[in-house]
């Protein structure tokens, strides 16, 4: 009971974030049952995901508290080593012992040993450089107000360049391509912050017969900015803002006469085939992230979840003044990915009998 009650303190003193774990583990039997339990009871406990995690991080968990927690559970002239190591950076992470230089021959030894494949946030070792290109709609109704009153376009740009300063454009970059009837790049990729933002508040919606909604001519020309200057050590990373339903570029006669309300399918099947050959481009850990702006009977929902990454990329913002935190979210989402480390854990306890 003692011991089980030192278990149950002990992970809750140390509890912490979760951490996805894979466990493989060789044991070593003992002939001494008391000294087997002991030791398995003890491995269980230092193999709590939330230990792990907290050890490897280097927070408030010290050598003193893992030879504290190993003392408390451990029998009366009982000698232990336990290590704590990290395959991606090839050192020692944690390590406790309370041997001395004397031969322990004649005891009975509880010897356990085990991998961890654990998952730790990026920003924990070190980022990763993002190429990221924003493609952003400039149609007509992007001039129009929302039911808030607000015009589109303005909060479109305002939260576009809080997604930029959110951005280290020391290590990242960004770019940036418009759409309404046509599609235009407005910025190369580049670390350059006035000329990001210059390009971002030089947008302004089209009208007329220039201002319908080419989706799929906006993720062309970000498909061709990533070949012509995305770099090969970067993640890279498209971002699509829309209010409208995609109808152009559309063959038929009449073609379909409104921006707004009405959608072209040979539009959409063109967006589909520009976002999958995106998907291709972009390749392991690149993303395409979508968001519609304003009434979802104005939009096409359907076609922005299928061209994001995945369904869950895909954001909605019923009013614009959602837009900011929608693009605050996605930056860390970009920034905050998963990385994962093997840690080896190796427990070993030397009792009397």
């Amino acid at each position: 009971m003692r011991v089980i009650e030192a278990m149950i303190a002990c992970i809750l003193l140390i509890a912490g974030l979760s951490a996805t774990t894979y466990l493989s583990r060789v044991n070593v039997s003992v002939d001494d049952s008391n000294l087997n339990e002991t030791g398995e009871n003890i491995y269980d406990v230092l193999c709590d995901p939330n230990v792990i995690q907290r050890i490897m991080e280097g927070g408030d968990f010290t050598q003193a508290q893992l030879e504290t927690l190993i003392s408390t559970l451990l029998p009366p002239d009982s000698v232990y080593s336990v290590s704590f190591g990290s395959s991606m950076t090839n050192g020692s992470l944690l390590n406790a012992t309370n041997m001395g230089s004397g031969s322990f021959s004649s005891y009975n030894v509880f010897s356990s040993s085990g991998t961890y494949t654990i998952s730790l946030p990026l920003s924990k070792v070190e980022y990763q450089p993002v190429d990221v290109i924003l493609v952003m709609d400039v149609s007509g109704s992007m001039n129009e107000t929302d039911d808030k009153g607000q015009v589109k376009i303005n909060m479109a740009r305002t939260a576009a360049i809080t997604f930029v300063n959110n951005l280290t454009l020391s290590r990242d970059r960004v770019g940036l391509v418009s759409f309404a009837t046509g599609a235009y790049l407005m910025s190369s990729l580049t670390n350059n912050t006035s000329q990001i933002v210059n390009a971002i508040n030089s947008l302004n919606p089209l009208s007329g017969e220039a201002g319908y909604t080419n989706i799929g001519g906006g993720i062309s020309y970000a498909n061709e900015e990533f070949v012509n200057h995305g770099r090969p050590g970067a993640t890279w990373v498209m971002i699509l803002l829309s209010d409208g339903k995609a109808n152009r570029p559309c063959p038929h006669f009449p073609q379909h006469p409104t921006y707004l309300s009405e959608s072209c399918p040979s539009a959409q099947e063109y967006a589909i085939n520009q976002s999958e050959y995106a998907k291709v481009l972009l390749g392991k850990g690149g993303k395409i992230y979508t968001i519609g702006l304003g009434s979802s009977q104005n939009l096409d929902e359907d076609l922005l979840k299928q061209i994001a990454f995945s369904e869950s990329k895909y954001y909605h913002a019923p009013t614009a003044d959602q837009l900011e935190s929608i693009y605050l979210a996605i930056s860390k989402d970009i920034l905050l990915q998963v990385r994962y480390d093997v840690v080896v854990i190796q427990l070993n306890i030397y009792g009397t009998g």
